[in-house]
């Protein structure tokens, strides 16, 4: 198709601007997807990071998500060889994948696939919507569609079994090789050494190994009615995926954005002016009642991942608000106060309590816009 001609929306929308947060994005896309080959001195981390990634290849997520936007692209006008081009890539990395072809392994490339065709497939059909509209819609229809395909694939009642017993053992995988990892370092001359020097730090660590035990025990197949029965970052796990899917998508998007002339939708707005429709707090508050409410307990688990999810979503807008207010002087000292903070009250409380920062401006932004005056206060950008 390359003689269609693009829709006025898509031909005049502006560039995204700015090199630095994007090219920090592709770092932290090839370091999160190698975390388990990092060195054992932050296998702790490292293994946080697995068991916060339901798909551990990160990049594949992202890859697939570039695709598509090459497809849109060629769609409205753009080279048919550049969507041939990343296709063929996209198409060689899920072949040569490293992982096993059934289990994890097919869900992986599976969700990828899927999350990159449906994502591909609404931006064709809503080109002039903002990019958060067109994710959050491509990440409901590959949900639809997974969960469809199991349905069809697995016994009656055996859905949702056979799928939680997949996750169950790869997470138990990933919590056993990087507590492995980990205790071959402490093992070590130098670990007992510095143990023996910093006892405080030593304490920290072990209680860090054991938090990320209790954090992705996925729990015994007898407990897989009750929630309490398994690990927090297990029963997230869904709410887990879709924001790590969002992120590949907007990672994807940028790419594609930043390599082609063809625009294929607006560009995303700098972090300091991140905003999107009020009426996404219905999500919390549909969450909030599944949760909450003791006649609908068995359906706790599902509220639990409605509310992670926009929750999140409101936490970033948060973070938003948050960085509009603080001089860009002020942030930039903001990765050294976390280097402090983290070795002494431990990353679960210092990220709990920013979460906890960021998703009260961002709820709060909903009813009083903290940045009402924004052009006459601080001109914002697009980056």
């Amino acid at each position: 198709m390359t003689g269609v001609v693009a829709s006025d929306a898509v031909a005049t929308a502006p560039h995204e601007r700015g090199w630095r947060w994007f090219v920090l994005a592709l770092v932290m896309t090839v370091v999160v997807t190698a975390a388990s080959q990092w060195t054992p001195a932050v296998a702790l981390l490292a293994g946080t990071i697995r068991l916060l990634l339901p798909v551990e290849q990160f990049a594949l997520l992202v890859l697939a998500a570039l695709a598509a936007c090459t497809v849109v692209g060629w769609w409205s006008g753009g080279r048919l060889s550049v969507a041939l081009l990343w296709l063929a890539i996209a198409a060689l990395v899920v072949w040569k994948l490293p992982i096993p072809v059934r289990g994890y392994g097919a869900f992986a490339r599976g969700w990828s696939l899927t999350v990159g065709a449906s994502f591909g497939l609404v931006c064709l059909t809503t080109q002039a919507r903002p990019f958060l509209g067109r994710a959050l819609a491509a990440t409901a229809l590959a949900a639809v569609v997974t969960v469809a395909g199991l349905a069809t694939r697995a016994p009656a009642g055996g859905t949702f079994d056979d799928a939680t017993h997949m996750l169950a053992t790869e997470y138990a995988r990933r919590v056993k090789e990087s507590l492995e990892t980990w205790h071959r370092r402490t093992e070590s001359s130098a670990w007992q050494t510095f143990a023996a020097r910093v006892p405080l730090a030593a304490a920290q660590a072990d209680r860090m190994a054991a938090t990320l035990s209790v954090l992705g025990e996925p729990g015994s197949a007898a407990g897989a009615g009750s929630v309490l029965a398994r690990g927090p970052l297990f029963v997230l796990a869904p709410a887990l995926l879709t924001l790590e899917s969002l992120l590949a998508l907007g990672i994807g998007w940028a790419t594609y954005h930043r390599m082609s002339r063809m625009r294929i939708g607006p560009p995303l707005a700098a972090l300091r002016q991140i905003r999107f429709n009020d009426q996404l707090v219905w999500g919390l508050v549909v969450g909030a009642t599944l949760v909450l409410l003791p006649t609908l307990s068995e359906w706790r688990a599902v509220g639990a991942n409605i509310l992670c999810v926009f929750g999140t979503l409101y936490a970033f807008r948060g973070l938003g608000v948050l960085t509009w207010w603080i001089p860009d002087r002020v942030a930039a000292f903001a990765p050294l106060l976390l280097l402090v903070l983290v070795p002494l009250f431990g990353p679960i409380m210092v990220l709990t309590v920013m979460l906890l920062i960021t998703f009260a401006l961002g709820l709060g932004d909903t009813w009083r816009d903290f940045r009402a005056d924004a052009g006459t206060r601080r001109p914002g950008s697009l980056r």
